[in-house]
């Protein structure tokens, strides 16, 4: 008889989170484990969407209503906080708490301190967890530690599943409605073709669970895609193995399989090494075939000795190539870089987008140097104590946990923002073609500036509005000449010269400058300086982070995934759209988004010419001496 009858899964999300399709989980992980106990329980069970509104207070819902006995959290090292206020919920409706991941893997001992949880899987969890789910917990389970009339029991490690294939397939059906679909029918999914990596990078987690590379058969692969495959509607498919291009050959078969199969109705993102890319260019073009649209390269450095002491088997000559690759292919390819390695100057992070640029990205991920718990730099960090924060929930690959010896932390952060404002600059906002959706561009990546650092407690108001600064001056020098903005004919009859300022403080702000010279437009970013017969538009970094607080993250992670599924399914975008334009979230959105351009329009109206005031002296402040004086 099967010890725990009335399961709850859950994968619970990071604190902060960036806003961004390859971010999303679809939970695909819970889902092995349901399937590996399907036959055996009476009722298995992802509760809440966790992208939800309130997805806590829907879970304590859920628990008043249904029968359960066990919940099973996955949770990385960011999202540990949050998979203990899922606990807490649940240890006061007399469940039996269980947590896997890659933090309790790590730190299964810290975790089991809390009073909150019961057991801990450690590693590879679906065999402890069809044992733990048929017997209870025990001390003849491999790969458990729990707790046992207040002793912590630690069991010997559990050996690897050498054949993948053995594994059920995710039970994805069990999936909550998320973002107006549920079970299989998620327009994102994500599925894994192997596990492990052959290459041992220093600051990775993969090793601590997965370890060494292994894979599942071509045939095996099809069966899962056949599962979620669909002709009505093209999905976004997340191929979320550590290097999907380990074995070109496997690879290739999976690709002739998936042309024999029409299964070839999926927009594909996916990550892997630029030595693999170097590899498969020979299979390029049917990767392209099946859908392959977006690649993630780990380039973390352009520096050859930083990579060295990362153990990352690359150089930045094999990276160049790899990218002129998947160029060469119409593939999309993104870099992730990291920043802050203890040894780094501000110079040596300078050298990051600029890097970025020459080696021909338009797609580039900065992030701060992570030791996660599990992880070799994790070790030597914690032995030179270079790490200033356990603040778990900081350990996102944005937090700023680690103080490299010659940056302080404050600086840092703005490195981070600035990485950002140098990379994007105005090129990829003039991919709008209007003017108005690139002044919208540069308030949403400020948002995106905030969002990251809102996290950290230690960060004051004046902290966030100093990093969405230095994200705007890294943009300072930024032009484009003669172009053809589409709604300029508008925006004229305000005036041929128009200035849309991005107001800090006093001596603090950055303009985006636009002359008008008959049918096209130079937009140039600069300083700001008074200059005569420019009409002034002043948009206050304090209002654009009013406006953030007011863009709860669940929302903005529904927005972006739905624009997302129209841009992949560009024959159904106005549908997507239409449904879209319905949304609350979207109208919420729009509300406060109006509320501050109406209020930004309201306020240059009493500007008229941008001479009247000093550029050190904000406009409002201005208004109110006069008003005083009379």
């Amino acid at each position: 008889m099967t010890y725990f009858k009335n399961v709850c899964l859950l994968k619970a999300p990071q604190k902060v989170d960036i806003p961004y399709g390859l971010i999303i989980s679809d939970i695909t992980e819970v889902c092995y484990l349901a399937g590996m106990v399907k036959d055996d329980v009476d009722t298995i069970t992802v509760p809440v969407d966790t992208y939800s509104h309130n997805p806590l207070r829907a879970f304590k819902r859920y628990l008043s209503r249904h029968t359960a006995d066990f919940i099973g959290l996955s949770a990385m090292t960011g999202a540990y906080s949050n998979a203990l206020e899922y606990a807490k919920i649940a240890k006061e409706h007399g469940l039996y708490v269980v947590i896997g991941g890659y933090h309790p893997s790590a730190l299964p001992g810290e975790v089991l301190n809390s009073p909150l949880v019961d057991a801990v899987i450690r590693g590879e969890g679906e065999l402890t967890f069809k044992e733990l789910i048929n017997n209870g917990p025990s001390e003849d389970i491999l790969g458990l530690s729990f707790k046992d009339n207040g002793r912590v029991i630690h069991n010997p490690d559990r050996a690897l599943i050498e054949d993948l294939d053995t594994i059920p397939h995710p039970l994805r059906e069990i999936r909550p409605k998320r973002f107006g679909n549920a079970g299989s029918d998620y327009l994102f999914d994500t599925v894994f073709t192997s596990r492990g990596c052959k290459i041992k990078c220093s600051f990775c987690s993969n090793d601590m669970v997965n370890k060494s590379w292994r894979c599942r058969s071509p045939e095996n692969v099809i069966e899962e895609l056949k599962m979620i495959h669909t002709t009505k509607k093209r999905k976004i498919l997340k191929i979320w193995d550590a290097n999907v291009l380990t074995s070109v050959d496997r690879m290739e078969k999976i690709v002739d399989l998936m042309f024999e199969n029409d299964l070839t109705n999926f927009k594909i993102w996916t990550e892997s090494r630029s030595t693999d890319i170097i590899k498969a260019e020979r299979i390029m073009k049917k990767l392209h075939g099946i859908g392959l649209r977006h690649v993630s390269l780990g380039i973390e450095s352009p520096n050859l000795e930083t990579l060295k002491k990362i153990q990352k088997a690359t150089s930045p000559k094999t990276c160049e190539r790899a990218i002129e690759i998947l160029n060469d292919y119409k593939i999309k390819v993104q870099g992730y870089f990291i920043i802050g390695h203890l040894n780094e100057t501000v110079e040596d992070i300078k050298r990051y987008p600029e890097y970025a640029r020459m080696a021909g990205l338009k797609q580039a991920a900065f992030m701060v140097m992570t030791p996660y718990p599990g992880t070799k730099i994790y070790e030597e960090y914690k032995r030179e104590n270079a790490i200033n924060s356990y603040n778990w929930d900081l350990y996102n690959n944005f937090g700023t946990v680690v103080e490299p010896n010659k940056i302080d932390l404050r600086t840092l952060k703005k490195m981070l923002a600035y990485c950002n404002g140098k990379f994007y600059g105005i090129d990829s906002s003039s991919r709008q073609r209007t003017i108005s959706g690139t002044i919208l561009e540069a308030i949403f990546r400020l948002i995106n500036v905030a969002v990251i650092e809102t996290n950290d407690d230690r960060n004051s108001r004046s902290d966030l509005k100093d990093c969405m600064f230095e994200y705007l001056h890294a943009l300072v020098g930024n032009e484009i000449k003669d172009a053809q903005f589409r709604d300029a004919n508008l925006l004229r009859k305000f005036g041929k010269n128009i200035i849309f300022r991005f107001y800090h403080s006093k001596g603090k702000s950055v303009d985006f400058k636009l002359s008008m010279n008959g049918s096209t437009t130079d937009l140039s970013i600069n300083d700001s300086k008074v200059e005569a017969d420019y009409r002034c538009v002043s948009l206050y970094l304090d209002d654009i982070l009013n406006f953030q607080e007011h863009l709860p993250l669940q929302r903005i992670f529904s927005l972006t995934s739905r624009y997302d599924v129209a841009r992949a399914n560009r024959k159904k975008k106005p549908m997507i759209f239409l449904t879209l334009a319905m949304n609350r979230n979207f109208l919420a959105s729009i509300y406060h988004l109006s509320s501050l351009l109406i209020k930004t329009v309201f306020r240059s109206a009493f500007q008229k010419r941008h001479k009247q005031f000093s550029i050190d002296q904000n406009p409002l402040e201005k208004q109110s001496q006069s008003s005083v004086a009379r």
